[in-house]
């Protein structure tokens, strides 16, 4: 009865042994599984290290079970008093591993949620300079405009004055020829006065100096749509960036030509409806690259694209109209051209082309560029 009861006791103890081992196996296995597909989930990373524990847990303990058994069983009673302490350190290590990974975790996982938390909370902050920056560019413009008009008001206003004035007086008086030579003298200096007004706005272009140098194009295209990312996946559209070269170069002013670059993928966001994809296009051509914004927004009526490019010509409300006019400035100044080929309802697709370096054109009928 007593050598059944026994042989039942160790039957028992080897089959839980070897279960024990088969589901710490299987529960390994499936974790590193797991955790080969989410790799930066750092909760799968935990239980294969749990796992792990506890599967040398079960195989020091099975073999622990089996060798007592085995001894006692031959008689050997004295030697399993000898090894039983080395096998309750070995489980006992394992209790400690499994303990330390999951007090470990635990506080790794306050790490990581502090870390989310201040992420989002970076995001925050960003969107808020993001839309301070924004809201400051719309109010230098708008001050900007306002400025010019009261300049140009204030220049124009005399002269024009003066020359109406004359105009009514040689109407309505009979002078003579000595006289009326006089008064249009005064005309042809107020007129003068005109010109020369006219002439210093467009010097002022002129006296622009902007630092040049070699940009690397791709690079500088991926950091622009980097900043802008977030508005697109605000508004649920995916913008797909393709480089047909790793790596085209420029001479370019970095600085002002990103400003261009997100000025013309916001409007194609703002544009855009949820689901959409913006595609953002680099290719490197003989004598420059070309860079190619498309979109399957609500597209530009026909009837506005020949003012697109016109200062203070806006197709959104609350919009100073400067943007594209800025936009074209500077491609102009880096040599380039810009152009805008749209379809109502359809969407819109803007080409830049940049020439390598500055002095290189491109005639966008032919489509071969010239120097």
């Amino acid at each position: 009865m007593t050598q059944g009861l026994d042989i039942f006791i160790l039957s028992a103890d080897l089959a839980g042994s070897l279960g024990m081992i088969v589901v710490s196996l299987l529960c390994i296995l499936t974790a590193v599984r797991i955790s080969k597909r989410e790799p930066d989930n750092c909760m799968y990373g935990y239980l294969v290290w749990f796992f792990a524990a506890l599967f040398a847990f079960s195989i020091s303990r099975s073999i622990g079970h089996i060798l007592k058994h085995i001894l006692i069983f031959s008689g050997h009673v004295d030697l399993w008093r000898v090894i039983s302490p080395m096998s309750g350190s070995v489980n006992t290590a394992t209790f400690i591993a499994i303990s330390s990974i999951t007090l470990f975790f635990h506080s790794m996982r306050k790490i990581m949620a502090r870390t989310v938390r201040d992420r989002e909370r970076i995001k925050k902050i960003s969107r808020e300079l993001l839309n301070l920056n924004q809201n400051t560019e719309a109010i230098v413009s708008e001050r900007t405009r306002a400025e010019l008009a009261l300049n140009v008001a204030h220049e124009i206003r005399n002269p024009v004055t003066v020359i109406g004035g004359i105009a009514n007086r040689l109407l309505k008086n009979s002078m003579s020829q000595e006289e009326q030579h006089k008064w249009l003298q005064t005309i042809v200096k107020q007129a003068e006065r005109l010109n020369a007004i006219v002439k210093k706005f467009e010097t002022l272009k002129g006296e622009l100096t902007w630092a040049f140098q070699r940009v690397e194009l791709t690079g500088l295209v991926d950091d622009a749509v980097e900043v802008i990312q977030q508005e697109a996946r605000e508004k649920g559209v995916k913008i797909t960036v393709r480089h047909q070269a790793r790596e085209v170069f420029v001479d370019a002013n970095d600085y002002l030509l990103k400003l261009s670059l997100l000025h013309c993928i916001r409007n194609a966001i703002e544009a855009s409806k949820p689901g959409t994809e913006i595609v953002v296009t680099t290719e490197r051509e003989d004598v420059g690259a070309v860079i190619r914004i498309e979109d399957h927004g609500c597209g530009i009526p026909e009837v506005l694209m020949k003012d697109i490019f016109t200062p203070f010509f806006g197709t959104k409300e609350q919009s100073s109209g400067l943007g594209l006019s800025v936009v074209k400035q500077i491609i102009d100044e880096h040599g380039g051209t810009i152009e805008i080929h749209s379809v109502e309802g359809q969407g819109t697709t803007v080409e830049i082309f940049l020439p390598s370096k500055l002095g290189t054109k491109k005639t966008w009928a032919s489509g071969k560029a010239k120097p």
